[in-house]
């Protein structure tokens, strides 16, 4: 028993690293070239589990991938009262900043970005962790889309602002506006929606092909398919890896780190993997 916890407690969170990967082939894609995603999603920085010099591993973990597209998904700071030292959110967002790719880095916001600094969240104005991500020139898409120049065809990629700012659960209110978002979309080329909680799957255009989603952490204790023990909610439908309807795709990221409980079994921290291509494209 001693030896499961301090592996749970201790071995998995603080010392496993994976690369989870999957390949996301779809018919809209058309003759594009395979894009390859790579995703660091709840980072949740802080010691002893997520010290500045493990981000730093990671993103140069990351960066050997040779991603085409690099995304961060929020929640960039520890949140768990296991927490000491806290770290600047300076310091963690300058640490992300050599995670790049091809096609640039692009980030958005998390629950927890918001709820570390509620005072912001209370008067809707830029809070720390977009403060930080302006300051280090990585572009945040908030209800915002980017047009992307990829081989093959152009590609959209659109960020939803965050669905649970207020911890008032999915049915409250939030800072998404998929709407507004997509009226920046101008063109019927394909679009990949960054979207930090999963649960809006349902209502994503058919035009989103692909949804990228962090905020479950899989559920950090999981057992088969199903995560009992911890979830961001009670009523969370999208626990971990992918979801398919109606000829749209969604991924949910395991994440790197733990809130509320520093605690994962059988769901070690990961860096995700999404390759979009076309079907029957060899890569």
């Amino acid at each position: 028993m001693l030896l499961a916890l301090f592996y749970g407690f201790w071995i998995e969170p603080a010392w496993r690293l994976r690369i989870k990967r999957h390949r996301v082939e779809h018919p809209a894609w058309g003759a594009r070239a395979p894009m390859r995603i790579v995703i660091i999603s709840d980072l949740h920085a802080g010691a002893p589990y997520i010290p500045l010099s493990r981000v730093q591993r990671i993103v140069r973990k990351a960066n050997r991938l040779q991603p085409d597209l690099a995304v961060l998904l929020g929640d960039y700071e520890a949140a768990h009262r296991w927490t000491w030292g806290q770290l600047d959110k300076d310091d963690i967002i300058g640490a992300l900043k050599p995670f790049t790719g091809e096609l640039g880095t692009y980030a958005v916001l998390g629950n927890h970005d918001w709820w570390q600094d509620f005072a912001a969240a209370k008067d809707r104005v830029p809070c720390a962790a977009q403060k930080a991500l302006t300051r280090h020139g990585i572009p945040l898409l908030d209800n915002e889309a980017a047009r992307l120049t990829h081989e093959g065809g152009d590609v959209w990629l659109i960020g939803l602002g965050d669905q649970r700012p207020y911890d008032e659960g999915p049915d409250g209110e939030g800072f998404d506006d998929l709407d507004a978002a997509m009226r920046e979309v101008t063109s019927e080329a394909p679009a990949i929606l960054l979207a930090h909680e999963p649960e809006l799957f349902p209502h994503v255009p058919e035009q989103c092909l692909l949804t990228l989603s962090g905020h479950t952490h899989g559920g950090q204790i999981r057992i088969g398919n199903r995560s009992p023990i911890i979830m961001a909610a009670e009523n969370e439908t999208y626990s971990y890896g992918r979801y398919e309807a109606e000829g749209r795709v969604l991924i949910v990221s395991g994440g790197i780190g733990c809130s509320e409980y520093p605690v994962r079994i059988n769901m070690p921290p990961e860096i995700t993997v999404v390759t979009l291509c076309g079907p029957e494209t060899i890569s």
